[in-house]
């Protein structure tokens, strides 16, 4: 399993959750969504609910510590994963309370996904600012900039910084097999 938000081991069904533990870093993993359900509405009639190219396998403690907050870059720690994933204070200007940072080796593949998502849903993502704090320190309310501006200087720089792996363009590939589109 390819999992952005920690560093461990885990076998696809054998260590999926299945409802209990993931009280500790590798015990279980489940789904991400990386532009979180709260920001959409948690709507599962819409395409983005389990729509692949942002939603992604994570360790199930360390995705319950990311939870609902806006991707950044942490200026004080206070958790850090397996892998160097924080959570904590913004070093950025702009977003509100803490915020969570990948790991330099995912910083791109996770801002190709929130790019995805605002072109693959511009025509519903402008009425998704206000449904979750976190997601309104983010988002623009608009459906062509989406982000506020230091997300979109910030996810530009992770993308250059970044740039897109053969095991991302593979990932693409089976993707596009199962939704017959691209990100």
């Amino acid at each position: 399993v390819w999992d952005m938000y920690s560093d461990c081991d885990f076998d696809f069904v054998t260590d999926q959750d299945m409802g209990t533990g993931g009280t500790e870093e590798c015990d279980f993993f489940n789904r991400e969504h990386t532009f979180p359900r709260s920001w959409f509405g948690n709507d599962q009639s819409l395409p983005i609910f389990a729509d692949a190219f942002h939603v992604v396998p994570s360790d199930k403690k360390v995705n319950g510590i990311r939870g609902n907050l806006a991707f950044g870059e942490v200026n004080s720690t206070n958790y850090e994963s397996n892998n160097g994933s924080q959570r904590g204070s913004s070093a950025l200007s702009g977003p509100t309370g803490d915020v969570f940072e990948p790991t330099d080796e995912f910083k791109g593949d996770i801002a190709r996904g929130l790019f995805y998502v605002a072109t693959r849903y511009e025509d519903l993502i402008s009425n998704w600012e206000t449904n979750d704090s976190d997601g309104d320190s983010m988002l623009d309310g608009s459906s062509n900039k989406v982000f506020e501006q230091w997300a979109l200087d910030m996810l530009y720089n992770w993308h250059i910084n970044d740039p897109v792996s053969e095991k991302e363009i593979i990932r693409n590939d089976a993707i596009f097999d199962h939704q017959n589109n691209r990100n």
